[in-house]
């Protein structure tokens, strides 16, 4: 699988609004993950995390969203 990116003009809350919250959630202001392909979540000395995807992308997370992350995701 690719790694794609869709530049959009709405903002990151518009269309989380849109996406179903048991597969979707924001975890930086620029990223929304899909939790089905979430592998792993590697926290940072910052506080903050790095999330590797299924396909071994790695997508910052910020302090903010990580442990609401951690929660839904189960890992």
């Amino acid at each position: 699988m690719r790694h794609h990116h869709y530049p959009l003009r709405s903002t990151i809350a518009a269309i989380e609004s849109r996406l179903d919250p048991a597969q979707f959630t924001c975890v930086h202001r620029s990223y929304l993950v899909n939790l089905n392909f979430v592998q792993e979540i590697e926290p940072l000395e910052s506080g903050d995390a790095r999330i590797k995807i299924r396909e071994g992308t790695h997508v910052p997370c910020s302090r903010r969203y990580r442990d609401e992350l951690r929660r839904i995701a189960a890992i």
